[in-house]
Protein backbone atom coordinates (compact mmCIF):
# COMPACT_ATOMS: atom_id res chain seq x y z
CA UNK A 1 0.00 0.00 0.00
CA UNK A 2 1.04 3.57 -0.56
CA UNK A 3 2.51 5.55 2.33
CA UNK A 4 1.17 9.07 2.74
CA UNK A 5 3.15 10.05 5.79
CA UNK A 6 5.94 12.58 5.63
CA UNK A 7 8.71 12.88 8.20
CA UNK A 8 9.85 16.41 8.94
CA UNK A 9 13.55 16.40 9.80
CA UNK A 10 15.42 19.59 10.58
CA UNK A 11 19.17 19.93 11.02
CA UNK A 12 21.08 21.69 13.76
CA UNK A 13 24.61 22.09 12.47
CA UNK A 14 26.02 25.17 14.14
CA UNK A 15 26.21 27.52 17.08
CA UNK A 16 23.08 29.38 15.95
CA UNK A 17 21.05 26.17 16.08
CA UNK A 18 22.37 25.40 19.55
CA UNK A 19 21.58 28.92 20.75
CA UNK A 20 18.05 28.84 19.30
CA UNK A 21 17.19 25.26 20.21
CA UNK A 22 14.33 26.23 22.52
CA UNK A 23 12.59 28.20 19.77
CA UNK A 24 13.31 25.55 17.14
CA UNK A 25 11.97 22.74 19.33
CA UNK A 26 8.66 24.57 19.80
CA UNK A 27 7.84 24.31 16.09
CA UNK A 28 5.04 21.79 15.73
CA UNK A 29 5.27 18.87 13.34
CA UNK A 30 9.05 18.46 13.60
CA UNK A 31 9.60 14.71 13.81
CA UNK A 32 13.39 14.57 14.10
CA UNK A 33 16.10 17.04 15.06
CA UNK A 34 19.22 15.90 13.23
CA UNK A 35 22.63 16.93 14.55
CA UNK A 36 25.45 17.48 12.05
CA UNK A 37 28.69 16.90 13.99
CA UNK A 38 31.13 17.89 11.24
CA UNK A 39 29.47 21.20 10.43
CA UNK A 40 28.96 21.82 14.14
CA UNK A 41 32.67 21.22 14.80
CA UNK A 42 33.45 23.85 12.16
CA UNK A 43 31.02 26.29 13.77
CA UNK A 44 32.60 25.69 17.19
CA UNK A 45 36.08 26.47 15.84
CA UNK A 46 37.34 22.88 15.98
CA UNK A 47 36.85 21.75 12.36
CA UNK A 48 36.71 18.00 11.87
CA UNK A 49 37.40 17.25 15.53
CA UNK A 50 34.23 15.26 16.08
CA UNK A 51 35.62 13.57 19.20
CA UNK A 52 36.70 16.84 20.81
CA UNK A 53 35.15 17.18 24.30
CA UNK A 54 33.79 20.63 23.38
CA UNK A 55 31.69 19.10 20.61
CA UNK A 56 30.76 15.90 22.44
CA UNK A 57 29.46 17.97 25.36
CA UNK A 58 27.29 20.07 23.02
CA UNK A 59 25.95 16.93 21.35
CA UNK A 60 25.14 15.35 24.73
CA UNK A 61 23.32 18.52 25.80
CA UNK A 62 21.31 18.62 22.56
CA UNK A 63 20.35 14.95 22.86
CA UNK A 64 19.15 15.55 26.42
CA UNK A 65 17.20 18.67 25.39
CA UNK A 66 15.55 16.68 22.60
CA UNK A 67 14.58 14.00 25.10
CA UNK A 68 13.09 16.63 27.42
CA UNK A 69 11.05 18.08 24.52
CA UNK A 70 9.96 14.62 23.35
CA UNK A 71 11.70 15.09 20.02
CA UNK A 72 13.44 12.28 18.19
CA UNK A 73 17.10 12.96 17.55
CA UNK A 74 19.25 11.92 14.64
CA UNK A 75 22.96 12.26 14.00
CA UNK A 76 25.70 11.36 11.54
CA UNK A 77 28.37 8.84 12.57
CA UNK A 78 31.32 7.97 10.38
CA UNK A 79 32.01 4.58 11.94
CA UNK A 80 30.50 1.82 14.06
CA UNK A 81 32.20 2.91 17.29
CA UNK A 82 30.83 6.43 17.00
CA UNK A 83 27.39 5.06 16.13
CA UNK A 84 27.52 2.90 19.28
CA UNK A 85 28.42 5.92 21.40
CA UNK A 86 25.44 7.85 20.02
CA UNK A 87 23.15 4.85 20.48
CA UNK A 88 24.26 4.67 24.11
CA UNK A 89 23.20 8.33 24.46
CA UNK A 90 19.73 7.31 23.29
CA UNK A 91 19.93 8.40 19.66
CA UNK A 92 17.72 6.16 17.52
CA UNK A 93 18.23 7.67 14.04
CA UNK A 94 21.89 7.32 13.07
CA UNK A 95 23.16 7.92 9.54
CA UNK A 96 26.40 5.98 9.12
CA UNK A 97 28.98 7.09 6.57
CA UNK A 98 28.19 8.59 3.18
CA UNK A 99 27.76 6.88 -0.17
CA UNK A 100 31.20 7.85 -1.45
CA UNK A 101 32.97 6.51 1.66
CA UNK A 102 31.01 3.25 1.60
CA UNK A 103 31.82 2.80 -2.09
CA UNK A 104 35.49 3.66 -1.52
CA UNK A 105 35.86 1.12 1.29
CA UNK A 106 34.17 -1.57 -0.79
CA UNK A 107 36.51 -0.86 -3.72
CA UNK A 108 39.57 -0.96 -1.46
CA UNK A 109 38.44 -4.25 0.04
CA UNK A 110 37.86 -5.73 -3.41
CA UNK A 111 41.27 -4.52 -4.63
CA UNK A 112 43.01 -6.13 -1.64
CA UNK A 113 41.23 -9.43 -2.29
CA UNK A 114 42.17 -9.32 -5.97
CA UNK A 115 45.82 -8.57 -5.14
CA UNK A 116 45.86 -11.65 -2.92
CA UNK A 117 44.89 -13.96 -5.83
Amino acid sequence: SEQNEVAVIIHIEGIEGIQHFDEISQVEDIDVIFIGPYDMSQSLGIPGQVNNPILTKEIEKLVEKCRQKNKHVGIYADNVETARRYKDLGVKYIAVSVDLNIFGRACSSLAEKLKAL
